[in-house]
């Protein structure tokens, strides 16, 4: 990496990848990548707004350089309308570039933008040579590239806005890549921090301008840029170092991602995923309730908007799956593992099963496990199903969820766990659990927790808790969550496709798309491969279940009924034929044979 000197107001950065220019003054920086004719304009630097007021500038200092091993860093200082003291800080590395902000003063942070800032009653931002952005975090719409003029954000929790259409794995990595499609080089852009600093509800490309240069809405949305969202709940009073957004570069779709670890990584802003003990029956094949829960009650049904009658987890009885799970033995399709799911307990937040429904569910737990299959739970994560105002997280004064910080929920929270997996009197003695609801995490503003902790962070300890409780209870216990990211690979032993609403006729771009997000950001995990068939508007549905072994565990959702559903078309529905069975049959033994599974 070299350094030079362009003009009394210029610096030149010459690195592997890259060649940086920047300015004293409001000059926009310029980022040129190397063997390519991208070329990025922006402001050297960003904002961090308060609740209510833009954080604008109104004047600059000119840029200090200092050299440390293995890097160039460039800081300002610069007079702030909001801020106390404000500096802008640049490290230029030969394979990446930072940018964070350092302010003083007391305010309730609403966002921190990167490149994009207010000056003397202007507004600067983000542009390029580039016509394309990818989004490296799935959606429903299996929706990934984005002109620069949309705006998306990747959350901790969801985001069901249009231009996303909802995530379908739960607290993905914040970051997207930029490019011309004319050409292989790609910019990564993302956000990270030390651990433990987490706590923004989402990371945004091209954030909506506090200054819009016309009245009309198309030149609104060419500011560019970046930003976190605290929505208010971030307080600063004293000394706040901003996050930082990392750009660094890579020559391949599918580097975006691992060009972004590896630099989170290299820098201890995440942690990296490390081996961990597999017991051999997690790999067992699954036979998940849902779909046939669902076919159960719904059948024909494709309008939800009037929808009445009764819902599928009315179907989760002992009955009921006994007859299904009696269905693949008989076809010799019997699984390892079978999930009970939504809705098997009385109450979301208590581990007390629904009598009417099962009689005597530990009983029913042995009776499984005489027969060779383990039995994994439903449960959902932040709902409000016998939540009090004194354990909940409160928007606006309204319960939204259990509060895992308040401890009074935090010891229901672990009892709940006990209970689902000891073998202790008045336990159920099961083997794992699969925990939905993460995308139910509470985002967004007026929102009031007992210990003032929101984003990934809330995320991770509710799922930290929830881990270190089964394993405290059953030691093999098997926790299978749908997070895709390495600040909560800790958390889980196995991950899952997820649901897979999607905008093709069958799932297998999707399935592979999200695979791949986990070899990335989930690599010593197993993989769930979910239930295919519901989702595929293919003839021949189970054919499906090869690609699942291609990704991880072959896992079905049907045992007897299928129903396949895509919105705006009509649904199919017919019993599982002995095709199907046999298809399923050979899948499950190959599989076995494969991982040495009895």
């Amino acid at each position: 990496m070299k350094y030079s000197k362009l003009s009394d107001s210029g610096h030149h950065i010459g690195a592997k990848c890259y060649e940086l220019d920047i300015f004293d003054g409001i000059a926009a920086a310029r980022l040129f990548l190397n063997k390519s004719s991208q070329e990025y304009h922006f402001f050297p630097g960003g904002s961090v707004n308060s609740t209510g007021r833009c954080d604008e500038v109104a004047a600059l200092e000119r840029w200090q350089k200092k050299e440390e091993k293995g890097c160039i860093i460039f800081t300002r200082n610069e007079k702030s309308v909001l801020w106390k003291r404000k500096a802008t800080s640049i490290i230029c590395r030969e394979n990446s570039i930072e940018i964070f902000m350092t302010v003083e003063g007391s305010a309730d942070v609403d966002d921190v933008r990167f490149a994009r800032c207010c000056v003397n009653g202007s507004e600067y931002g983000f542009a390029g040579e580039f016509d394309e952005v990818i989004n490296t975090a799935p959606n429903f719409h299996s929706k990934i590239f984005y002109h620069p003029v949309e705006s998306f954000s990747i959350s901790a929790g969801d985001d069901l806005s249009p231009a996303v259409g909802g995530q379908a794995l739960a607290s993905c990595c914040f970051c997207i890549g930029l490019r011309d499609r004319t050409e292989r080089k790609y910019l990564v852009a993302g956000a990270a921090a030390m651990p433990g600093e987490y706590t923004w509800d989402c990371f945004r490309w091209n954030p909506a301008p506090f200054m819009p240069p016309t009245e009309y809405i198309g030149d609104q949305m060419k500011a560019g840029g970046f930003s976190l969202e605290y929505c208010g709940k971030k307080s600063v009073a004293g000394v706040w170092e901003t996050p930082r957004l990392i750009l660094s570069f890579c020559d391949n779709f599918d580097d975006i991602l691992p060009a972004y670890l590896k630099e989170c990584y290299s820098r201890s802003y995440l942690p990296k995923p490390h081996r961990r003990r597999v017991r051999d029956w997690w790999r067992s094949p699954i036979y998940c309730t849902w779909h046939d829960q669902c076919a159960s009650a719904l059948m024909d049904k494709n309008n939800f908007t009037n929808f009445s009658g009764p819902a599928p987890r009315d179907f989760c009885t002992e009955d009921l799956v006994e007859e299904w799970l009696e269905e693949l033995i008989s076809h010799n399709c019997k699984p390892g593992i079978i999930i009970l799911d939504d809705k098997w307990q009385l109450n979301l937040n208590d581990a007390d099963p629904d009598t009417e429904k099962f009689p005597d569910m530990r009983a029913w737990i042995e009776k499984c496990h005489s027969r060779g299959i383990k039995v994994f739970l439903w449960t959902a994560l932040w709902n409000n199903d016998g939540i009090a105002p004194d354990e909940a997280i409160t928007r606006n004064g309204k319960v939204i969820c259990g509060d895992i910080t308040n401890p009074k929920y935090e010891a229901r929270f672990r009892e709940m766990f006990r209970r689902y997996f000891s073998d202790a009197e008045g336990c159920l003695n099961a083997d794992g659990v699969k925990v939905d609801g993460l995308l139910g995490l509470p985002t967004g503003p007026g929102l009031k927790n007992h210990d003032d902790l929101w984003g990934l962070e809330l995320q991770k300890r509710a799922l930290d808790i929830l881990y270190t409780s089964a394993h405290q209870a059953k030691k093999d216990v098997c926790v299978s969550t749908f997070a895709a990211n390495p600040y909560l690979a800790d958390t889980s032993d196995m991950v899952r496709l997820a649901d897979m609403y999607h905008s093709r006729l069958t799932t297998r771009r999707a399935m592979q798309h999200r695979a791949e997000v986990y070899g990335c950001t989930m690599p010593h995990t197993l993989i769930d491969t979910d239930g295919q068939f519901e989702f595929s508007d293919m003839k021949n549905v189970t054919m499906l279940i090869a690609d699942q072994m291609k990704y991880g565990i072959p896992a079905i959702y049907n045992a007897k009924q299928l129903r396949q559903q895509r919105f705006f078309q009509p649904v199919i529905y017919r019993e599982m034929t002995d095709d199907d069975y046999a298809v399923i049959s050979r899948a499950f033994r190959i599989h076995r044979n494969n991982n040495g599974i009895k």
